[in-house]
């Protein structure tokens, strides 16, 4: 991951149009999500699986690609349950997302989502722990500089 390529955006409301008019012309060639859920004021972690995956072994947000035919509500919806066995009960709003690439997507945007959950046990299904976390707590965390950036702005 380039770090220098991070370029930060928020959005106030899911307007799906302008979005996506934006990333076009700014040549965004994906989208993911990251999506933030709170329990009694502490944001939920999760951990990459720690081998030979993207960023193994880094604590982030649930989350990732929007499929095509997807809206981006749709793909944090789908994302959060493959990962978690989360359901969204509502999403509450945004907060600050940023660009990033990896070695096989150039250019993607990642749209943040504050949501409440239904009530259910969390179980991981392409990470290996998770954790409900304080906003003192993230220092503690192995993760790069965006991503840290981005867990403190979830507790904004």
């Amino acid at each position: 991951m380039e770090s220098e390529t991070f370029i930060c955006y928020h959005y106030p409301v899911i307007d799906e149009e302008l979005i996506r008019q934006k990333a076009k012309e700014e040549e965004v060639t994906h989208f993911a999500t990251g999506i933030a859920v709170f329990q009694d004021g502490r944001l939920l972690v999760v951990r990459r699986v720690a081998y030979d995956d993207f960023l193994a072994g880094e604590w982030e947000l649930p989350g990732g690609g929007v499929d095509a035919g997807e809206t981006i509500e749709q793909g944090a919806v789908r994302e959060l349950k493959e990962e978690t066995n989360l359901d969204v009960e509502k999403i509450i709003g945004t907060f600050e997302g940023f660009d990033y690439s990896t070695p096989n997507k150039p250019k993607v945007r990642q749209i943040n989502l504050k949501v409440s959950v239904k009530p259910s046990d969390i179980i991981l299904t392409e990470h290996d722990m998770c954790r409900w976390i304080t906003v003192s707590e993230v220092i503690e965390l192995k993760t790069n500089d965006v991503m840290h950036d981005c867990l403190i702005n979830a507790f904004k």
